[in-house]
């Protein structure tokens, strides 16, 4: 059953000034209803209301960088399956006479049997056209999970221990490297190899450091997500690998996620895996 979307009308008046001049606020309120209206259309399907608010120019812009027109967003909306809810968190607005800004957060839940939980930061930029606010402009962004209040500190100690792991590569130092992974870590490295546990990353590791054209690996996390209970953490992020030899320099890379839990001794990563996207240089290979 399609769930409606209660949001209070508090929400959309937060931002508003107490001595806002009235005709910005019934332009505050009429885009903080078109923003609302856009959310409830994926749930119920119903894009009627969209479509009346949609500049016949509208782009958009996905989450993966894909564009798209009104036609599209029109036809996302009518697609099955339905969100089984959408919620507004926060809305912020910025007029600049005829144009505003609205930059939303959204919580979606999706359709049946999964229900999976998601988050989209959008960005709409509204035009007023004869007297009426039309969308012209709207771009997605993916924020990840977002962190309980209480697990900011853990996320910001799993990227300072991120940081000391790469200093530690840097300087080919295999005990300060070792601690931070537990014993049965597990491992998929670039090239599609693995190994369980540390006695396998030592000997990767230390066959890298003996390798007189290899200079460091440098991870650089984008995201890091903490479980609500604070046990266990994921850690998206894009990696490159550095080499060096008469022939030049070799830098290849890509993406990487890492699966960190918080043991007695703080935390700890219990697996990775390495996926090479890119590389430029005279070692490249597959």
């Amino acid at each position: 059953m399609i769930r409606l979307i209660l949001i209070m009308a508090g929400l959309f008046a937060m931002a508003a000034g107490a001595n806002e001049p009235s005709d910005r606020k019934a332009d505050r309120d009429a885009i903080s209803l078109g923003e609302r209206n856009w959310t409830r259309a994926y749930v119920t399907g119903d894009s009627s209301i969209v479509a009346s608010m949609l500049s016949d120019h509208f782009r958009g812009i996905r989450i993966d960088g894909t564009a798209y027109g009104k036609a599209e967003a029109l036809e996302a909306i009518h697609a099955d399956p339905h969100d089984s809810s959408d919620e507004i968190s926060e809305l912020d607005l910025q007029f600049y006479g005829d144009t505003a800004i609205a930059t939303v957060r959204e919580k979606d839940i999706g359709a049946a049997p999964e229900y999976k939980p998601y988050w989209r930061i959008i960005t709409d930029t509204w035009v007023k056209m004869d007297g009426r606010w039309l969308v012209v402009a709207a771009e997605e962004l993916d924020p990840g999970p977002p962190n309980l209040p209480a697990h900011a500190a853990d996320a910001a100690r799993i990227k300072d221990l991120r940081a000391a792991s790469n200093r530690a590569i840097a300087a080919h130092d295999m005990a300060a490297f070792l601690p931070c992974y537990t014993d049965d870590a597990a491992f998929v490295w670039s090239d599609g190899s693995s190994a369980v546990g540390k006695p396998g990353l030592q000997a990767r590791l230390a066959h890298d450091f003996a390798d007189p054209a290899f200079v460091t690996y440098v991870r650089t996390p984008e995201r890091v997500s903490v479980s609500e209970p604070g046990a266990r953490a994921v850690e998206h992020g894009t990696w490159t690998a550095i080499k060096r030899e008469p022939r030049g320099e070799t830098r290849y890379g890509g993406d990487y996620m890492a699966h960190w839990f918080k043991s007695p001794e703080g935390w700890q990563i219990r697996g990775e895996i390495y996926v090479k996207l890119r590389c430029s240089g005279p070692l490249c290979t597959p």
